[in-house]
């Protein structure tokens, strides 16, 4: 099991961010290594929303969103060669929100002896990640004509 740990400050509310980060559909939006995302299941997003999403480099897996407590945390589990279970958690501050994120990646079968060469840029991408969402999210904050 490998976490990674990553936080920053995004200038908007808790609830805009938990709006567009708990829907994995956005993340096409800001994260340069998605090549698709769909929603399984029918209504708005919550607990048992089922998204099946492709990666780079990886195969098309199931997301589920376990845990969805709005404006404040969520969590989606994947499948896959990696079993990834990704937490999401905001806190106002006086900036907009304090986004807290765990990515606890479990390699399966014949992907534990690459993982380790595969964690280096696993760290690297998510830490980017942060910069992009947070970026993403500021300009959809922005009042028009700004």
């Amino acid at each position: 099991m490998t976490v990674i740990r990553n936080s920053t400050i995004i200038n908007c509310s808790p609830e805009d961010a938990f709006d567009y980060l708990s829907d994995l559909r956005n993340e096409r939006e800001w994260n340069p290594t998605v090549e698709s995302v769909e929603m399984l299941t029918d209504g708005p997003v919550g607990v048992g929303t089922r998204f099946r999403a492709k990666w780079k480099g990886g195969p098309a897996v199931e997301v589920r969103t376990v845990r969805y407590d709005r404006p404040t945390s969520w969590e989606h589990h994947n499948g896959g060669p990696i079993r990834v279970i990704f937490s999401g958690t905001l806190e106002p501050v006086p900036e907009g929100c304090r986004l807290s994120v765990d990515f606890d990646a479990r390699p399966q079968g014949w992907f534990r002896l690459l993982f380790p060469l595969f964690v280096v840029k696993l760290r690297r991408d998510e830490k980017a990640n942060m910069t992009y969402l947070r970026r993403a999210l500021e300009l959809r904050s922005e009042p028009e004509g700004t």
